[in-house]
């Protein structure tokens, strides 16, 4: 089993790459969340502030990608979602001071 470690520690000090690593992990557990493949041993190291509002954006994401397979996009349900989404995304961005790598 692939281990996925997540520390949002490291993305706040902004080292090179680790924003693209941040995407790339965050894609690979989203892929892991729909059944892809196995889901990872997936490891998020920070605050609790920080952990509570990146699980938080990553349901959002997750919900709203399934209401959009479900409903298509100009589904009011689907919309919700989106708008559910952007504001987990807002609160992590707002907590972490980390730019959310999806839009």
């Amino acid at each position: 089993m692939e281990k996925v470690v997540i520390d949002l520690y490291e993305y706040k000090l902004l080292k090179e790459g680790s924003l693209a690593n941040f995407g790339a992990s965050l894609k690979y557990t989203l892929q892991a969340m729909f059944g892809y493949f196995r889901a990872p041993n997936l490891t998020i190291r920070g605050t609790s502030g920080d952990i509570n509002k990146f699980v938080l954006a990553l349901a959002g994401e997750k919900k709203h990608m399934e209401s959009y397979l479900k409903h298509g996009l100009e589904d009011p349900r689907t919309l919700r979602d989106k708008y559910k989404l952007k504001n987990a995304v807002s609160a992590f961005e707002r907590e972490t001071g980390i730019k959310w790598p999806f839009k």
